[in-house]
C-alpha cells in the first residue's frame, strides 16, 4: 500500500481487483441509479470482468443509450449520462460515517443569517400629495 492509499479504480479495474465493496452506477438523464455488491457481480458474471463492462450493462437499457440500433444518431440529441460515481472520488462508498473523522465547515457566526427581521422600508409613491 503506497502513502497516498490503494490505486484509484477505474473502468479497466477487474471486479476482483476492485476495491470497493459496493459498485455504484448513477445517470445524470434519466435519474436511474443502481448499487450493486461486487461479490454478487463477480459470481454472477466473472471476477476477470471489467467494471466497465458492468456499466455498458448499466447503459444497454437507458432509453437515451447511443450504441442501441434501434436509435438514429443525432447531433444535438440526447444521450445517456451513465457514470461511476466512485471512480472520480477520493472517499470509499462504503466508509462508516463514524470512519470520516470531523470535516471543518469555512465561514462562521458572522456568516450566518440574521436572527431579527430587518426593519421594513416603506416606500413613497411618486405624485403623492405632499407638496
Amino acid at each position: 500500500m503506497s502513502p497516498a492509499g490503494p490505486p484509484r479504480p477505474n473502468e479497466n479495474t477487474s471486479l476482483g481487483e476492485y476495491p470497493y465493496v459496493v459498485l455504484r452506477l448513477r445517470c445524470h438523464v434519466c435519474e436511474r441509479w443502481r448499487d450493486c455488491r461486487v461479490a454478487i457481480l463477480s459470481w454472477e458474471f466473472h471476477p476477470e470482468e471489467r467494471v466497465g463492462e458492468m456499466l455498458r450493462l448499466f447503459r444497454r437499457r437507458c432509453p437515451w443509450d447511443p450504441s442501441n440500433p434501434a436509435r438514429k444518431p443525432q447531433k444535438y440529441g440526447m444521450r445517456c449520462g451513465a457514470y461511476l460515481p466512485d471512480l472520480n472520488s477520493g472517499r470509499p462508498p462504503d466508509l462508516p460515517p463514524s470512519m470520516t473523522g470531523l470535516t471543518l465547515i469555512e465561514g462562521g457566526k458572522p456568516d450566518m443569517l440574521p436572527t431579527e427581521p430587518a426593519p421594513i422600508e416603506r416606500r413613497r409613491r411618486v405624485g403623492d400629495a405632499d407638496v
